[in-house]
């Protein structure tokens, strides 16, 4: 085996630095070279010096503080200026996202033709509806005085409609009574193409500075988020260029109407979020109140988890009051296969006590714990209707 060699051997030998690898177990600096190996200790690291381009900023802060909420922004948001109920905000740059069939353009239309009624100038670009649906579309704009465009039936190309758009931006113009629709968005830029997102968003932030009103539809990610909600299909950068960033929550009624909830997810506007209801026709009803339809999205999410259990537990308490402990030992002489904590979940999860719509009574127990039975229909739909505020 070769003799040791310091640092100082090497560089004299081969005329070139030593490669060196710090190792994290004693701090030391291991020295390889061609059949030797040398421990030394490490250096002194260099103290870490401030960047030239941050001594030259007379103020530290100067950045940070851009963020901060001046009386100015607050004011801002409290003289914003509806168009529509509490939802939509003149001159501001909104993303309305749904799950396909969640009532996107059916809403939109409707908010349209009421637009379009008070006087303003609506543009609705339809760049996602079938040949068959364009007509009932068109027959609609007709009805109700607003401007209908669809590239593909004309000979035009979505691209040409960015073009135009950009080239209204560039116009020294005052846009204030005009509406734009654009259904949806993925038709005109790459969503998922960071810098072909941000310079499409650009030139729509430049016609609402103008005073322009510009309204997106987009879609969602197949799978919701951990709280329930939809993820917006695209990059960071929507959710940061928009003003708004509004959800459509629908649930499917039994008579065939959707029942629809905005969710704010972000704003720069005192919003409030409203429910309306699409018929099978197509028409759209704005309800008096609002519906928490992701809650009860959610809870009709979970009624298909729980299924099986819920057919066992409806079963076994047809005759008797049970606890969970009486269900258990059931599910064990029967092999079901029922865990006790799962049977508890479910019991709870369901029952009057606890759910929205329940599908039993639960029984608080002298000492402890529950017994769980049959619930009349009468006392259910109480329970229902006082807990969804009607």
């Amino acid at each position: 085996m070769n003799p040791v060699q310091t640092n100082e051997e090497w560089i004299k030998g081969f005329g070139e630095v030593v490669p060196e690898e710090k190792s994290r177990a004693n701090a030391r600096t291991i020295n390889y070279s061609a059949g030797s190996l040398h421990i030394e200790p490490s250096p002194s690291l260099p103290k870490s010096k401030i960047p030239k381009i941050l001594k030259d900023i007379p103020d530290p802060f100067e950045g940070l503080l851009k963020m901060e909420v001046t009386q100015g922004k607050v004011q801002e948001i409290q003289d914003a200026k509806f168009i529509f109920l509490n939802l939509i905000v003149g001159g501001h740059l909104i993303a309305i996202i749904g799950k396909a069939g969640s009532g996107k353009t059916a809403f939109l239309t409707y908010i349209a033709a009421i637009l379009a009624k008070m006087g303003y100038q609506v543009i609705y670009v339809n760049a996602d509806a079938s040949a068959s649906d364009i007509k009932d579309y068109a027959r609609h704009a007709s009805d109700h005085g607003y401007t209908l465009l669809n590239p593909d039936i004309t000979g035009h190309t979505n691209d040409q409609v960015v073009e135009y758009l950009k080239q209204m931006s560039l116009i020294d113009k005052d846009y204030s009574n005009v509406v734009l629709v654009l259904d949806t968005l993925k038709k005109f830029t790459d969503l998922m193409a960071k810098n072909k997102g941000k310079a499409f968003y650009s030139i729509l932030r430049a016609l609402s500075a103008k005073g322009m009103t510009v309204i997106c539809l987009g879609h969602c990610n197949k799978y919701d988020g951990l709280d329930g909600l939809p993820i917006y299909e695209g990059t960071g950068d929507l959710r940061s260029d928009f003003d708004e960033l509004i959800y459509l929550i629908p649930i499917k009624n039994p008579d065939g109407s959707l029942t629809v909830s905005t969710h704010k997810d972000k704003v720069r506007a005192e919003l409030e979020d409203l429910t309306f209801v699409i018929g099978s026709d197509r028409n759209v009803t704005v309800s008096p109140r609002h519906i928490d339809t992701l809650s009860l999205s959610k809870h009709k999410k979970q009624l298909h988890e729980d299924s099986d259990t819920i057919s066992f537990i409806l079963e076994n308490i047809k005759s008797m009051n049970k606890s969970a402990t009486d269900l258990f030992e059931i599910s064990k002489t029967q092999q079901s296969g029922f865990t006790r904590r799962g049977l508890e979940n479910v019991l709870k999860r369901h029952c009057s006590e606890f759910s929205v719509d329940p599908l039993w009574l639960s029984i608080a127990q002298p000492r402890f714990g529950f017994r769980y039975g049959l619930i009349s229909d009468e006392y259910k739909h109480q329970l229902a209707a006082m807990r969804r505020g009607v």
